[in-house]
């Protein structure tokens, strides 16, 4: 079976040495598992427990003596995983935690806790490990993870210098045909089937297929009932297919609950549900009063596009906004790797003027325009040009990231970047 690198193993190293539980959470089938059992071995030459909560046997047990069970655990490193399933758990593991860091004369216990819905949301984690636990999201693969390299994305650079320059430019020009042919082959991969590990070892297009419908299968029968009580769900999975063939729009809760003739608190219930498990995500529009966010309607996306495919069945999702949501799910996967993470929101005036994408970090706002077709012109960039000129205190330049090969700076201080350059961390370290 073919390992993948993921990004975010260096900041889970560095999170070991600063406290002492971790929450990794990610959808079903991200990797979660493969990660911290590969990783500890390989990186900390420490030893580890490995405990699931899936198995009925080991919730029962620790049901029973929970504090036992967690103080007769003699390894430095404790992986929980899927412990959104014991909840009760939560209360004896702060008392052994807070046990082992006044004892002075033994190193405490790490606990890294696994689950595939957001921990943090669950009401008992906020009351019993707040100040004591440090969240982690893990995501299907990156552009990136899967070219296995272990370059800088451009846009990181991009990021951390605050410009992009003809440098950048000329270090392209470096990549062999050859390379070029095989980078653009993998990134049209990801961009058809997405990033789910297990789709990367399957090599026929039935084998893929087949998959991702077992795995939506899966998460309608099973992992909705862990995470809320759903009473029709086949009114949920129609939900879920009427939302994901919206993936890139405004959406309206209204309308959907009309489609579907439930109420809008229904809905709404139904979009928090994909939301905690990691089907879909908000994007708020961006407003200098804050309060407008949150009063202004989303755009709704589900991240992953090959998934997106079996969601949405005989609904076709147009190419713009499938490759608009890839370019999304991009931005989230590199973004919640950053040290401050920033903010990501899209932009849209009254008149109709609108961004894609807006990276907000501390005085530093970076706009990104997304266009799928092979060429970018100089009238893409209008929109670019006058939010920089309105905006030109914190946004020094701005991106159209595309499907095509060149790096050019197409107006002033806008760039065209291809999209496989931005996100695959190929251009060579020098």
């Amino acid at each position: 079976m073919k390992y993948f690198n993921r990004n975010i193993t260096k900041i889970l190293l560095e999170k070991l040495k600063q406290t002492n539980i971790i929450a990794l959470t990610g959808a079903r089938q991200v990797g979660k598992t493969t990660l911290c059992e590969d990783l500890f071995p390989k990186y900390t030459n420490l030893a580890h427990s490995y405990i699931s909560f899936d198995d009925p046997d080991e919730r029962l047990r620790f049901q029973q003596n929970p504090i036992g069970i967690l103080d007769s655990l003699d390894t430095p490193i404790i992986i929980l995983d899927e412990i959104q399933k014991i909840p009760s758990l939560f209360e004896p593991l702060k008392y052994i935690v807070d046990k082992g860091t006044r004892v002075k004369t033994n190193k405490p216990k790490i606990f890294i806790l696994t689950g595939s819905s957001q921990l943090l949301l669950i009401p008992k984690i906020n009351e019993t490990l707040a100040g004591r636990i440090s969240l982690l999201n893990l995501w299907p693969l990156s552009l990136s993870e899967v070219f296995n390299n272990n370059n800088t994305p451009l846009l990181q650079k991009i990021w951390d210098n605050k410009e992009i320059t003809k440098k950048d430019n000329e270090l392209v020009t470096i990549i062999s045909p050859e390379t070029m042919r095989s980078f653009i082959k993998i990134k049209e991969e990801h961009q058809k089937w997405g990033g789910y590990p297990s789709v990367w070892q399957k090599e026929s297009i039935v084998d893929k297929i087949n998959w991702l419908k077992d795995y939506r299968r899966t998460y309608l029968e099973r992992d909705i009932s862990d995470i809320g009580r759903v009473d029709d769900i086949d009114t949920f999975a129609l939900s879920q297919k009427l939302l994901c063939a919206r993936t890139g729009q405004l959406f309206s809760i209204s309308e959907i609950a009309r489609d579907l003739g439930n109420a809008v608190n229904t809905v709404k219930r139904y979009i928090n549900l994909l939301s905690i498990s990691f089907q879909c995500v908000l994007l708020r529009p961006y407003y200098e009063n804050v309060g407008k966010r949150f009063i202004k309607s989303p755009k709704i996306y589900f991240p992953d596009v090959g998934l997106n495919k079996i969601i949405s069945g005989e609904i076709e999702v147009t190419s713009d906004a499938s490759y608009e949501t890839w370019v999304l799910s991009e931005l989230i996967k590199w973004k919640e790797l950053q040290p401050i993470e920033p903010e990501l929101y899209f932009y849209r005036t009254s008149a109709g003027m609108e961004i894609d994408f807006l990276i907000k970090g501390e005085n530093q706002l970076l706009p990104i325009e997304v266009k799928s077709g092979h060429k970018v012109n100089y009238a893409d960039a209008h929109n670019l040009e006058a939010f920089i000129t309105e905006q030109k205190k914190i946004v020094p330049f701005g991106l159209i990231v595309y499907a095509g090969n060149e790096l050019v700076e197409i107006r002033k201080n806008i760039w065209a970047v291809p999209d496989w350059i931005l996100f695959g961390g190929i251009i060579p370290e020098i």
